[in-house]
């Protein structure tokens, strides 16, 4: 059996109930973007070989009001590292021996495979989605590593801005034991960097930004003091 984008386009619009925006990506990718006023998310089908398809999970979460929250206390300079998006990996919330990569091999074999996936989607949207805008509920997700294995939990941008963004998450979420070893963790890295001639330049501003987040983290309000879900 051999797959489009345009057939899968509207076969898949067809068996979600909630409404998605749909683009086509680079050569073999089908995209899937919802909006509203509290969040976005965006999920990926990849159609290879004309039979080969793979769902590729959930690549794309966006809490407007934390997001929001995190932005403003980011310096100017320091902007262009920032991206309102948080990424996360849907096997660690969805456990599942169910294959997302296969050969479609009949049209019966693609129902199945599309029936999985919507069960998959709808898990999401009742139990996990919510669960991302609740500030504790992030804070722990982000905090379930190590600072030394922080790259396994990417929540958008670059350094140092992504760790900024994990800082502030990790105090207004009250992971307070977590929020020092990262503070340390990210110091320590840019005490290095401003030693490092490569980076002493752009260093001075990694600081800069680092001095008024933890001032504004220490002794502001936190924001979601009496509302945890955003």
């Amino acid at each position: 059996m051999e797959l489009s984008k345009k057939f899968l386009k509207s076969l898949i619009l067809g068996k979600i109930k909630q409404k998605y925006n749909v683009s086509y990506g680079d050569t073999d990718y089908l995209i899937y973007n919802f909006k509203d006023k509290f969040y976005s998310v965006e999920f990926r089908f990849r159609i290879q070989y004309r039979r080969l398809l793979t769902f590729e999970g959930f690549s794309i979460f966006s809490s407007k009001e934390i997001e929001n929250e995190v932005s403003n206390i980011i310096i100017e300079e320091l902007k262009k590292y920032y991206i309102q998006y948080f990424y996360f990996n849907s096997k660690k919330f969805y456990k599942t021996d169910y294959d997302f990569s296969q050969e479609i091999l009949s049209e019966i074999h693609l129902e199945e495979f599309l029936n999985e996936f919507v069960k998959c989607l709808e898990y999401h949207e009742q139990k996990v989605f919510p669960k991302l805008l609740d500030i504790n509920f992030l804070a722990e997700y982000v905090g379930s590593v190590s600072f030394e294995n922080q790259l396994d939990i990417p929540v958008g941008g670059q350094y140092p801005v992504s760790v900024f963004k994990k800082l502030a998450i990790l105090k207004w979420g009250n992971q307070d034991e977590k929020y020092l070893e990262y503070k340390k963790g990210l110091y320590d890295f840019i005490l290095e960097d401003l030693e490092n001639p490569k980076y002493k330049g752009e260093a001075k501003f990694y600081l800069t930004g680092f001095n008024k987040l933890v001032n504004h983290l220490e002794n502001e309000k936190n924001p979601f003091i009496e509302n945890n879900i955003c």
